[in-house]
């Protein structure tokens, strides 16, 4: 492996890069329909059930069917969620549409039900097309068509990245790859103000769709920023202006083409009139600054300094309900039983450690990666780029450190890096011995699959491991089948239903009941009614099941929540239920036998 980093590999790779510019897109559709045959067989079993991995999925469709239904486009409230109010979502109407579009398209020729199934299965993996074409064109723009193989390929072996580009999986985060990686596509534009333009439109698409992307758009800008003082030149800090002017104007003309003028209150989640004024300053700052184009050190840190100060400590005096975050909303309860256990808004050092490697493995290889491309560029323009590409994967690997959900984007951005890095080991290693050239592709297989070597020594270990305890063991019944639940309870008159937040909206994708609340932080008050019933007294829960006018309790035993809820009050409403002492006022019921799931009506 020491001719891993030589010149001539780079060359190598190089071989046939003009020729790469006509035919990397059939490489990177080929390669892409190999993953969707691949996707499509392994989740058969998920598609035939339309059993979705993740609530939010659920609900997403739930919300495409009612705007297709008659609701506004500017109203996402879900009725069916604490009604009669009801709760205000805080999605975009950007995810919905290539969703409602692909089902209106289809509804004619195959019927709603089709319809919603194929786009369902379709959207996903056009989400991964585009991914794979984005990362495509720019490996093409400097290496061959072995190289844009090998990108799109891993890519693909991206697992937090492809877990989000699955059939089913509907929801915003696979947009917010494509977004991202649209970005950095116009951070290799090869003029500056094109690139901070398309730069700016793509960060504004993205914190609409999520302010999930507040940070990475943070580390777009200052990448932008630090090339101005690398590269002064006659208009180094253009790509900057050009980027926070796109950024504040396009965010402007989204919001109102997506939420008009009805919800002007300011939103710790969501993009508001308030963020539009933070955003402002920025591109005056930046259009300032392009203006005057200093060009000594000092005065551009000071310039700098002076546009951060002034946007911080506005957010600051004009936010103090976001101090906490976007989920300050939540009440403590509630934070430590259900966002507590929310991975996706953890830290690394709390995840299990096979998940942590996942997490920050690829981005971890790729800023490697575009360090030695950084040396052993043959450029001063290639040099350029690697250099902003590391800064790049470098700020994304911190964002995903401090949030698992940050992860996918960490590694669309860092795959570039990391398929170009890793051809040029196979180049190296067609020289070398069989035992050698044996290991070096078990080295590969590790650095693309990082907690594989865990999983099989744990594999190997467990008939050796000590038995788990009782808190540890499943429920007996086996796994919910919501779809059965949900046609039982979609018979019965429309009601309102009490049941754990992580399961109401896979009931209200499969009926046409209401849930008092589900794993969603907006309905704050009602998310706090569910959890303080099910961890409270039966006579509390009672007094709640009243106030909200429930008539039906709803129960999955062998999922997580309900266990959280018995091991936080083991002797709570949740717990009496699990252990079938039931109160008076209920009446245990089976309506949909088989499901393995557990109903109780409210008398009276």
């Amino acid at each position: 492996m020491r001719d891993v980093s030589t010149g001539g590999n780079v060359a190598a790779l190089r071989d046939g890069a003009p020729h790469t510019a006509a035919s990397w897109p059939w490489l990177v559709l080929a390669v892409w329909l190999v993953m969707a045959v691949l996707l499509l067989i392994v989740s058969a079993g998920a598609i035939a059930a339309v059993r979705f991995t993740d609530p939010d999925d659920a609900l997403r469709l739930v919300q495409v069917r009612d705007w297709l239904g008659g609701q506004s486009w500017f109203d996402v409230h879900q009725y069916r969620i604490a009604a009669p109010e009801g709760v205000l979502m805080h999605w975009s109407r950007l995810v919905d549409v290539p969703l409602a579009a692909m089902i209106v398209l289809l509804r004619p020729l195959v019927g709603t039900a089709q319809a919603e199934l194929i786009t369902l299965v379709t959207v996903p993996l056009l989400t991964l097309l585009i991914t794979l074409m984005l990362v495509g064109r720019l490996t093409a723009r400097f290496y061959n068509g072995e190289a844009v193989v090998m990108v799109c390929l891993v890519t693909s072996f991206g697992l937090q990245l492809l877990f989000q580009m699955t059939p089913l999986r509907i929801d915003h985060h696979g947009w917010q790859v494509v977004l991202a990686l649209v970005a950095v596509n116009g951070l290799a534009a090869r003029d500056a103000v094109r690139g901070g333009l398309i730069i700016g439109i793509a960060l504004a698409a993205l914190l609409a769709v999520s302010i999930e992307g507040l940070p990475i758009t943070a580390v777009f800008l200052g990448v932008l920023a630090l090339r101005g003082l690398f590269e002064p030149a006659r208009r180094p800090f253009a790509g900057f202006a050009a980027a926070a002017s796109a950024l504040a104007l396009a965010s402007g003309a989204i919001f109102l083409g997506t939420r008009g003028m009805a919800d002007l209150v300011t939103h710790c989640d969501q993009i508001s009139p308030v963020h539009l004024a933070l955003l402002a300053i920025v591109a005056l700052g930046g259009a300032g600054l392009a203006l005057k184009a200093p060009q000594r050190w000092p005065a551009v840190l000071g310039a700098f300094a002076v546009i951060g100060g002034v946007t911080l400590a506005s957010a600051w005096l004009s936010l103090p309900q976001c101090r906490g975050g976007a989920f300050s909303m939540l009440d403590p309860l509630v934070y430590r039983l259900w966002y507590g256990h929310v991975t996706e808004g953890l830290p690394v050092w709390e995840l299990p450690l096979p998940m942590a490697l996942e997490t920050v493995g690829l981005p971890l290889v790729g800023l490697f990666a575009s360090a030695l491309l950084w040396r052993d560029a043959a450029s001063a323009a290639e040099k350029a780029w690697w250099r902003d590409h590391a800064l790049l994967v470098a700020g994304a690997l911190a964002i995903a450190i401090l949030f698992q959900r940050a992860s996918a984007t960490a590694s669309g951005i860092a795959a570039l890096s990391t398929g170009v890095l890793i051809m040029r080991w196979l180049i190296a290693l067609r020289t070398q011995r069989p035992l050698r050239r044996g290991a070096g592709y078990l080295v590969i297989l590790a650095m693309l699959l990082p907690p594989m070597p865990l999983l099989a020594w744990t594999l190997l270990s467990a008939p050796f491991a000590p038995a788990a305890g009782p808190a540890a063991r499943q429920a007996p019944g086996g796994k919910c089948d919501y779809a059965m639940a949900g046609r039982a309870l979609d018979t019965l008159p429309a009601t309102d239903i009490l049941m754990p937040l992580d399961i109401g909206a896979f009931i209200l994708a499969r009926s046409h009941q209401r849930v008092v609340a589900t794993d969603h932080h907006r309905g704050a008050a009602a998310m706090h009614d569910v959890v303080s019933a099910f961890v409270g007294s039966a006579d509390e829960a009672h007094a709640m099941i009243r106030r909200r006018q429930v008539t039906l309790i709803v129960v999955c035993p062998n999922v997580g929540e309900p266990a959280t809820y018995r091991l936080y009050a083991p002797h709570g409403f949740m717990a009496q239920l699990l252990d079938n002492q039931t109160p008076d006022w209920l009446q245990k019921v089976d309506l949909a036998p088989g499901s393995n799931m557990l109903f109780w009506k409210v008398r009276g």
